[in-house]
């Protein structure tokens, strides 16, 4: 393999790296300390938008309660077979693909595991406080793409 071939895959690698281990880290929750939802389906400030009762704050605090060992469990195995095949990229040892396999294994039981959050937080909301929520993601997509707009002229 020519040198340069294998400076671009360390780049990629190192890139895909660097975006699972943010996908992994997650956003805070209930609570303050980070629960591993990601960018997922109901962002805690989403759910503070929709005007949650102490009742369904006490729920939803629950629901991460209940999943919070298991995404801590996930995403500590995540950083280590992460963290060994960084390691493998500057040994002796070349990475495989049974190592990458393994960060995408992982990656897919974390994304379950957020479903199921979604999911139970998804259960606890009225249907007014659904229709809430969506239309005030719709909103922030919006917002989003006239941002893109606004810095990536067309013309």
């Amino acid at each position: 393999m020519p040198k340069h071939w294998k400076v671009v895959a360390v780049v990629a690698v190192a890139t895909l790296l660097s975006g699972t281990t943010a996908f992994a880290q997650g956003w805070s929750g209930p609570g303050g300390p980070r629960y591993g939802m990601g960018g997922g389906a109901f962002g805690w400030r989403i759910l503070r938008a929709v005007g949650l009762s102490d009742d369904q704050k006490a729920q939803i605090r629950q629901v991460y309660m209940q999943h919070r060992p298991q995404l801590q469990a996930l995403r500590n195995q995540l950083m280590t077979a992460q963290g060994q095949l960084r390691d493998k990229l500057y040994s002796t040892t070349p990475p495989t693909a049974a190592d990458l396999g393994s960060i995408g294994q992982l990656r897919d039981q974390l994304a379950q595991e957020r479903l199921a959050i979604a999911l139970a937080i998804r259960n606890v909301l009225t249907a007014d406080q659904l229709a809430k929520a969506a239309q005030i993601r719709q909103q922030l997509k919006d917002l989003r793409q006239q941002q893109r707009n606004l810095l990536n002229p067309t013309s």
